[in-house]
């Protein structure tokens, strides 16, 4: 990111870590991915590079989703005053039919971090569920067409991510988030699922799912709830919403089992139930109820199952087309709350109530399935996932549960796409069964502040098909949310505080800077993991020693990118303070990357603290 004034700027580029080259002015260059020619400071050679040019602001994305179904074929987008005038870009993604979205998603999730056990889970399970669908349309490994690399590419994230999991299992059985912490019942719960769907397409060892299996049942009490701890008690306290969903977790993973083991199973889950119906005057949370009803129809325990189909019909909320499910608890077992939280409940809403259809003919249950569905289809975020891991791994389960291939489309299709009359393409969109991603078309120089609008001319029938626009652009820096060195953003007892300081941003070249961290959770210090991405100026060397020590200092793990390092943090009182060392390479005047610390399990609580500027000679 460069300072409009800034002509000429050096930088590490083209893979060769040791070399350094001059880019002669590009700080007035379009924004986007530009060819420049550079010069070798060392050797004088001369080579094309490509580097990522954009305005000097904050960057700002968001989606808009909708169903387009008979007349209603159009979007609209609308872009502040604020935005930098040609900082404004688009894209268009049509989904013909289920399976698109589950492999756009496969795609998005690979994107976001993925250090702990969590993260890897549901990056694998993501792709577990797109290889069902495959195998569903008739793809597998020994497909010899184009869609033979889609499902190879899935088999691989799977086998990757199981390949990762056995070391963090520990000697009880169970699984933590970091592997050198204490084993978690909620994630032990989430990996056995991957694991067990896992083994329809690669090879694992049972002892793996057998150990898991028995450190669940090992910590259910006598009363046949899990527990959880308690801050204001300081001690461990049944939790309903934990037990529902280790319940389900033992009730849908007990395939392939012999006598023995289906018997501890199918014991832990009929104490769990019972344990729950004694208490289901006290139900408010349809998390609970969704979990809750799987692991009952799983096992067909017709007694529990009228229980949550008139509880999910009573908390459901309508919102225009749509309807959602609010998670009234604080937070999941997996900590999602805010936006995150409510589209991991509505998806177990959905799955469940999809699930109860198939009972039977219903047309108040498909009502309601549809009408979750469409809201879970229009809040996607700028990856094409839904916000956290554990709300897309929820939401493709439920798309999964609901939707059979090829219900959103006809099949012979064209269509032209126009943003605010102006032609974009002309498209032919694929068939309602064919196994595709989505048609993806980018656009940006037609848009303006204000309202635009995007419309969808179809030559064919105009059956109902989802589409999504993810706009992108930039505010300047003294209209963004954010601070100079600090920024808190409150939110009741969720807020985020985070403070960035460079002990000095004059330097020489090779001289150790140390920039020092502070990051909190206020009020609160049990909701998840956070993560600071700390903005560095370009092409620094970090110290890794100085990484290292910041693990001694409420740091889980960190990630060095180009222009940042993301640290993992687990929030405790008083929060996080750590800091780390870096020394520039050369010569520069130029911005750091922002820095931002955002809730993992509901990325929209943040806090950014703003570019600063370094002087190198």
């Amino acid at each position: 990111m460069l300072s409009p004034p800034q002509q000429n700027v050096t930088v590490a580029a083209g893979g060769d870590a040791n070399a350094v080259f001059t880019f002669k002015a590009i700080a007035r260059a379009n924004p986007g991915n530009q060819r420049v020619t550079a010069r070798n400071n060392e050797t004088g050679d001369a080579v094309e590079r490509e580097v990522q040019v954009h305005p000097d602001g904050q960057e700002i994305s968001f989606t808009t989703g909708r169903l387009l179904a008979g007349d209603n074929q159009t979007l609209d987008i609308q872009v502040p005053s604020a935005a930098i005038p040609g900082s404004i870009d688009a894209e268009l993604r049509i989904y013909p039919n289920l399976i698109a979205h589950v492999l756009d998603a496969m795609n998005g999730i690979a994107k976001k971090p993925a250090g702990c056990a969590e993260q890897i889970t549901s990056i694998g399970y993501v792709s577990v569920q797109a290889l069902q669908l495959l195998k569903k349309a008739g793809v597998d490994a020994g497909t010899k067409d184009s869609r033979a690399q889609l499902y190879d590419g899935a088999l691989r994230s799977v086998q990757d991510a199981y390949s990762l999991l056995p070391s963090l299992q520990q000697s009880n059985g169970g699984f933590s988030y970091w592997g050198n912490t204490a084993a978690d019942v909620a994630l032990t719960a989430y990996v056995l699922r991957f694991i067990a769907g896992a083994s329809d397409f690669v090879e694992v060892d049972p002892q793996v799912l057998s150990k898991s299996r028995s450190y669940l049942i090992s910590q259910q009490t006598p009363s046949g709830a899990w527990t959880r701890y308690d801050w204001s008690t300081k001690g461990q306290i049944d939790d309903p919403m934990k037990t529902a969903y280790v319940a389900r977790a033992l009730a849908t993973s007990s395939k392939a089992l012999d006598a023995k083991e289906r018997n501890a199973a199918d014991a832990s889950v009929g104490k769990a139930l019972s344990y729950l119906d004694d208490r289901i005057s006290e139900w408010r949370d349809p998390y609970l109820v969704g979990n809750y009803a799987i692991a009952a129809i799983s096992l067909k325990r017709q007694e529990h199952i009228a229980n949550a189909r008139e509880l999910l019909a009573r908390l459901a909320h309508n919102e225009g087309s749509t309807t959602y499910w609010n998670l009234e608890a604080n937070t999941t077992p997996f900590y999602g709350w805010g936006t995150a939280g409510r589209l991991e409940t509505t998806a177990l809403a959905v799955e469940a109530l999809a699930k109860l259809e198939a009972f039977g003919e219903d047309s108040a249950l498909a009502e309601q399935v549809n009408r979750g569905l469409q809201y879970l289809l229009t809040h996607k975020d700028r990856h094409a996932c839904w916000y956290s891991t554990q709300a897309t791994q929820n939401v493709i389960e439920a798309m999964i549960a609901a939707m059979p291939l090829g219900t959103n489309g006809t099949g012979d299709d064209t269509a032209s796409v126009l943003a605010n009359g102006t032609k974009l393409a002309d498209i032919k969109l694929p068939q309602a069964a064919e196994v595709v991603g989505p048609k993806v078309i980018d656009f940006g120089k037609e848009l303006e502040v204000g309202t635009n609008r995007v419309a969808i001319q179809r030559a064919g029938a105009k059956s109902a098909m989802q589409t999504n626009v993810i706009t992108t652009f930039y505010v300047p820096w003294p209209r963004a949310v954010g601070t100079q060195t600090e920024d808190f953003k409150s939110g009741d007892t969720r807020a985020l505080k985070l403070k960035v300081d460079f002990d000095r941003r004059e330097a020489k070249v090779n001289e150790a800077l140390a920039c020092r961290v502070a990051a909190e959770r206020i009020g609160f210090a049990g909701y998840g993991m956070m993560i600071a991405e700390i903005g560095l100026p370009p092409g620094v060397e970090v110290d890794r020693k100085s990484l290292e020590e910041a693990k001694q200092n409420g740091v889980d793990g960190y990630e060095v990118q180009p222009d940042r390092v993301v640290f993992y943090l687990w929030p405790s009182a008083g929060g996080s303070r750590f800091q780390f060392v870096f020394r520039p390479r050369f010569g520069m005047n130029a911005l750091s990357a922002p820095s931002v610390l955002y809730d993992y399990y509901n990325p929209e609580a943040n806090a950014v603290v703003l570019p600063m500027r370094f002087y190198v000679q």
